[in-house]
């Protein structure tokens, strides 16, 4: 028998020019490949490398920023306090207070809440005239009745009474000032919604076609 090795042309020891027996360069004994050389790792690459003072300067333009946005945003969702919200929530915080200041202080406050408010809910120039002319120009008006003139005078004068004239006032007498503005207010509302109605049904009456008479 005889021996693979000694066969003619057959040889598995590589040349002496180191070409492998396919006529390749680069492959080993055996036929295998030539490893790729191995390169340096890279170190991790820097995420910023300016100076620590521009990181803090951004980050607290971002954060201002954010608050503003957030202010802004939560100004716009407020609701708007009809004039009769935003009096009695004034009172409340006089009665909260009621027995901090002077009665002065108090006189002109309560006083101008209940101005405010006739003026805003029923369009009356009370926040711009003196007592004397707003009763007058109350004369011979359906917006109240006599009894409700009469209180409203009495309110005016005892508010007028601290304000001008330095009068003193128990907290039982600013407390009682406190209640007869609170009642002018819820009354008053009333009052402006009940206007409002009838002058739209007026509107809508005078609109409306007129019924032929038979």
């Amino acid at each position: 028998m005889t021996n693979a090795a000694t066969q003619p042309g057959l040889s598995f020891a590589p040349g002496a020019s180191g070409m492998s027996p396919a006529g390749q360069p680069g492959m080993g004994a055996m036929g295998a490949p030539t490893p790729a050389p191995i390169h340096d790792i890279v170190g991790p690459l820097p995420f910023f490398s300016g100076p620590l003072w521009v990181i803090v300067l951004v980050f607290l333009l971002v954060a201002v920023a954010g608050g503003v946005f957030w202010w802004f945003a939560g100004r716009k969702k407020e609701r708007k306090l009809t004039p009769r919200e935003s009096a009695l929530r004034d009172l409340e915080h006089l009665r909260a207070n009621l027995t901090g200041g002077t009665d002065h202080e108090f006189g002109a406050g309560v006083s101008d809440v209940l101005r405010r408010f006739l003026g805003e809910a029923l369009g009356l120039a009370a926040p711009r005239q003196t007592t004397e002319e707003f009763l007058e120009s109350l004369h011979g008006s359906l917006r109240f009745l006599p009894v409700e003139q009469e209180a409203l005078a009495t309110f005016l004068h005892q508010s007028d009474f601290l304000k001008y004239a330095r009068g003193e006032a128990t907290p039982e007498q600013r407390e009682a000032l406190i209640v007869a503005a609170e009642s002018f207010v819820r009354s008053g509302e009333d009052k402006a919604g009940g206007e409002e109605t009838s002058a739209k049904s007026e509107e809508a009456a005078s609109n409306s076609p007129a019924k032929e008479v038979a």
